[in-house]
Formats: C-alpha cells, structure tokens, sequence
C-alpha cells in the first residue's frame, strides 16, 4: 500500500508538471514579398502547438483549448489534439490581423509515456501554416493542407 502510494503521488506530480503548457499560438512578421503556394501574400507565418495528457494513451485526462491558446487553459476530459483543432489554434486572430484564411499547414505529433511507466502519456500536436489577405486577382484561393 505505500508503495501505490508513492506512485499516485508521482503520477499526480507529473501530471501537475504537464500543466504547464497547454496550447500555444505564435506568429511572425513573413518575408519581404513572401506568399503562399497559391499565390497570396502572407500576413503572418503560424505555429500553433497543443498538448494533452492520456491514460494508457487512448483516455483524453486533459488536453489544451484551441480558442484561448497562451493563456494555460485546459479542457478536461476532451481530446483536442487532431487537425481540426490545430486549425481552429491557428484561425484565432485572423481578424486581428486582418487575414482572410490560414493555408499552408503542416501538423506533427508525437508522443511519449515511459515517465510514467506508460500509464499516463504526453502527446504533442504542432501546426506550421500562414495567415493570408486572398488577392482578388488571383484566382487560386484553395485550401492546401
């Protein structure tokens, strides 16, 4: 007994340690005359990331929200971590500046559980794109992901 204790009281350290960072929202000032792959010039370059926590990596303990990144909230018992969610990160400020649509994303994940003995996992979503003002002349103005 005291050592399931001793483990419990890890465990919920750890996963107190893991609520550091939820999700997090960047952006960059892009490139002189820097557009996108269809054409349209870039506002801001984007990289979005989320974080949550699973037991035996299938059961969503917490995970980041993707309306109020960088402001350490979470979302418990809900799995935020796929791509719709790193798309709705990144469309947060597209009318703060002054952005039509974000194209151009590219999402990652990874994952690791062997600091807690693979009970309680970590996964990471990351999200690179571009916010963009769509050039009425140009005619390619589709979603690329």
């Amino acid at each position: 007994m005291k050592y399931f204790k001793a483990a419990a009281a890890a465990i919920t350290l750890l996963l107190f340690a893991g609520c550091a960072h939820t999700s997090t929202l960047t952006w960059e000032k892009p490139l002189p005359d820097q557009q996108s792959s269809s054409g349209n010039p870039v506002v801001y370059n984007l990289t979005a990331v989320n974080r949550g926590m699973y037991l035996f990596n299938c059961i969503p303990l917490w995970s980041g929200s993707v309306t109020n990144p960088n402001r350490h909230k979470y979302i418990i018992g809900y799995d935020n971590l796929d791509r719709a969610g790193m798309r709705r990160i990144m469309d947060v400020h597209l009318d703060k500046w002054e952005a039509d649509k974000v194209e151009d994303v590219e999402v990652s994940s990874s994952s690791s559980g062997a600091f807690t003995l693979w009970i309680v996992w970590r996964r990471t979503m990351r999200a690179t794109g571009v916010a963009v003002k769509i050039d009425p002349k140009n005619e390619k103005t589709v979603d690329i992901d």
